[in-house]
């Protein structure tokens, strides 16, 4: 029998703009209709009021580590415990997302397969969580950056390692190519470009794109001239590698997190901290260049679970249209995970993934962060 759910605003993720006085009709776990203002509800009907509320699509982290978990002391070196704690943590950390309206997380790694159990249990029932999305083990060479990857060195390996991913049920690959931040006025690139042609030519001649952790340098230059899908970070991304990707339509997912967000900079050794600090302007130079630039973009928290709001506000806050930033978790965001028909708007025929806020965001994004009420396939999370 279909719900009726109303609210005071509604945003439009596909047109880009706020519409008043919403109604959703909602069947089972699709949309199947959405109308305004005053409507005739059948007798007997039950009806979600939201009054004061505005209504969004379940908000879309375009880069998530189930496992990884930054609000712990030291977490990188945590991801080398064993499994069975990180898969509680793992556990954790979704509840957190999803409560904070993530109904949907791409995951950019986890250590031996955590996230295919965890995105197998989700779909089960046996937990809740968001939908995953995910690349299972993000392949990177011994000598990288990267306490979520596992370590294939040369070509060969890393053939091996996509293929095993792929077997595995990976939607995408993940290759570490870079570091995080800036250590000097040189990037080091920790893959050759022959080692990333293999990860795309593996992945490319079975319809799956290929994602790479690269923040800019020759390993972000390799990347693109390889055929690299999707550029994660881009932090020190340069004008010329802003261009040949906007030339080449490629994505790059912005995720601001790690540098702006201090509590981020609270669980790390002291020296990690202000490495982070040192890059912060330049990184946010980037940033701006690449949201003036036109280019694709999605976001992402990097596992700053169930603040993906803050990350939208920042965008905002350096001059990101609010409208734009939103698309980024979730019209935009739904296309990068290849999910556009099914997820990203609310829109008759999709999931009725649904997040309501307290207040006007319009008038005020920082209301994204007061989530009143979760719903994601058609089942409500949170009330």
């Amino acid at each position: 029998m279909p719900m009726y759910i109303k609210a005071s605003w509604l945003f439009d993720s596909i047109e880009g703009t706020f519409t008043r006085d919403p109604v959703l009709t909602v069947e089972g776990d699709t949309i199947i209709e959405l109308k305004f203002g005053e409507i005739e509800i059948p007798e007997g009907r039950e009806v979600i009021d939201l009054d004061g509320c505005t209504l969004l699509p379940g908000f879309i982290d375009a880069h998530d580590h189930l496992s990884l978990s930054p609000q712990l002391e030291n977490h990188p070196q945590l991801m080398n415990d064993p499994d069975p704690l990180l898969l509680l943590r793992g556990i954790e950390n979704m509840k957190i997302d999803l409560a904070s309206g993530i109904t949907t997380s791409r995951c950019l790694g986890d250590k031996n397969f955590i996230d295919v159990y965890l995105k197998e249990a989700v779909e089960q029932g046996i937990v809740e969580g968001p939908r995953i999305v995910t690349c299972t083990r993000g392949i990177k060479a011994s000598h990288a950056h990267g306490s979520v990857g596992t370590v294939f060195n040369g070509g060969e390996q890393i053939r091996t390692a996509v293929r095993e991913n792929l077997l595995h049920g990976a939607d995408f690959i993940k290759i570490f190519t870079t570091d995080t931040v800036r250590k000097g006025e040189f990037l080091p690139s920790y893959m050759t470009a022959a080692e990333i042609r293999v990860a795309v030519e593996e992945a490319h001649q079975v319809g799956k794109k290929v994602a790479a952790h690269a923040i800019g340098g020759k390993g972000l230059t390799d990347c693109i001239a390889e055929g690299v899908d999707v550029i994660e970070h881009a932090y020190f991304a340069d004008d010329r590698q802003i261009e040949e990707m906007i030339k080449q339509s490629r994505w790059v997912v912005l995720t601001p997190s790690i540098f702006f967000h201090q509590d981020r900079w609270n669980t790390v050794p002291h020296s990690v901290a202000l490495s982070f600090q040192c890059n912060k302007e330049e990184v946010l130079d980037t940033h701006k260049r690449l949201l003036q630039s036109g280019v694709r973009y999605a976001v992402g928290t990097d596992a700053t679970h169930g603040e993906l709001a803050k990350d939208v506000i920042f965008l905002e806050n350096i001059g990101e249209p609010l409208e734009k930033a939103l698309q980024g978790i979730t019209s935009r965001a739904a296309e990068l995970c290849e999910m556009e028909n099914s997820i990203g708007s609310l829109h008759a025929g999709k999931k009725a993934d649904i997040v309501a806020v307290r207040g006007n965001v319009q008038a005020d994004s920082e209301a994204l962060l007061n989530v009143e009420w979760v719903m994601k396939d058609g089942k409500q999370k949170l009330s």
